[in-house]
């Protein structure tokens, strides 16, 4: 019994340490959307304060989750023309998609805009920390911003101390500009214990207690399945002549229908045949017999079989050991180690 209950505690523990990581991961994965959701609109906000600080005449700007149907639609290139010539621009359907606005006006407005004034990270970035805190999101936040000039190349920089940017994953990606020439990379220091350590310690107890209430109702449960399926010992009486005195009663046991125990006679027969016990192991036998479920401490078991008081627990361990010898059946009929200083005879 006891290895069952350390193979069926073993079972429980890893099928909840499976289900309590595939809700963690749920919640995360839940809770990491939010949080780049907020990171969107916080940062939408920082950019429409950005542009009314250059006195921009244009609506609330927002981020547009365009399929891509879409994309198949817009035109290959767009052509832009001032004092320096006319230019063209070879458009990505997959950047245009991810434009931060579909008016194409406003999108010429912001390639002309931050082609003369460039967005400076670190003061975009600052505003977006108080969107952030505003928000509820008490996190470090970063900005890559990297331009595409006419010629082709592309001039990247990012807000100060945002080394810690290259390990962790972008919040968003998105595109100002007609032609997408401006690319803007909004990053947040989070970690897996700040955006879930309620429901984590939650997790945790409901785990606990889980394993706990289960393992106890499985226990039950196998108690009461072995007791089912357990044959019941039926003592029969029998009352005979013995060496020539009347009216002695012969104790006998039937164990299972091939396994009978004389307790007069010191007998045992297993399939028929008959096996002669020693006094001790009957005696430790039969007091398996009319135990209440079989069971019986060391201490009955040094009570019955030296009530002199010499029996000591190396004894009860061998004289147990010696009775499972006489047990040996193709029947599961043995003895184990209940609890810590019990015995149970399973029948």
């Amino acid at each position: 019994m006891k290895h069952t209950k350390i193979i069926l505690l073993s079972v429980i523990i890893c099928l909840g340490g499976i289900i309590f990581f595939i809700i963690s991961r749920i919640t995360y994965e839940s809770k990491k959307a939010e949080v780049k959701e907020k990171a969107k609109e916080t940062f939408a906000k920082a950019l429409d304060q950005e542009f009314k600080s250059r006195n921009l005449n244009c609506k609330i700007l927002y981020f547009s989750d365009m399929k891509s149907t879409v994309a198949a639609n817009i035109p290959d290139s767009v052509c832009f023309q001032d004092s320096l010539g006319k230019y063209w621009y070879k458009l990505d359907s997959k950047k245009h998609c991810m434009n931060i606005t579909n008016d194409a006006n406003l999108r010429f407005m912001h390639s002309t805009a931050f082609e003369k004034k460039p967005i400076i990270p670190d003061s975009l970035n600052n505003i977006w920390k108080k969107y952030l805190l505003k928000s509820d999101l008490f996190v470090n936040s970063a900005l890559c911003i990297s331009v595409t000039g006419r010629g082709g190349d592309i001039d990247s920089k990012s807000t100060s101390n945002s080394e810690w940017c290259i390990s962790c994953n972008p919040m968003f990606t998105t595109y100002l500009g007609y032609a997408c020439e401006i690319e803007i990379i909004g990053y947040l220091h989070y970690s897996i214990w700040k955006m879930m350590y309620m429901e984590a310690l939650l997790y945790l107890l409901l785990y606990g207690v889980c394993v706990f209430i289960i393992y106890k109702i499985s226990i039950s449960v196998i108690v009461k399945l072995k007791s089912m399926h357990r044959k019941e010992i039926i003592e029969v009486p029998i009352i005979k002549l013995v060496q020539g005195i009347p009216d002695i009663p012969v104790r006998s046991y039937i164990l299972n229908d091939n396994v009978l125990f004389y307790a007069e006679q010191r007998m045992i027969e297993i399939n028929g045949i008959r096996k002669k016990m020693p006094l001790q192991a009957c005696l430790l036998l039969e007091l398996f017999l009319n135990s209440k479920d079989h069971i019986v401490t060391d201490t009955e078991i040094m009570n019955t079989l030296w009530p002199d008081g010499s029996g000591h627990l190396k004894r009860v361990h061998k004289a147990v050991a010696r009775l499972r010898t006489y047990l040996i059946t193709d029947s599961p009929i043995h003895i184990e180690r209940e609890n810590l200083d019990t015995y149970q005879l399973i029948i």
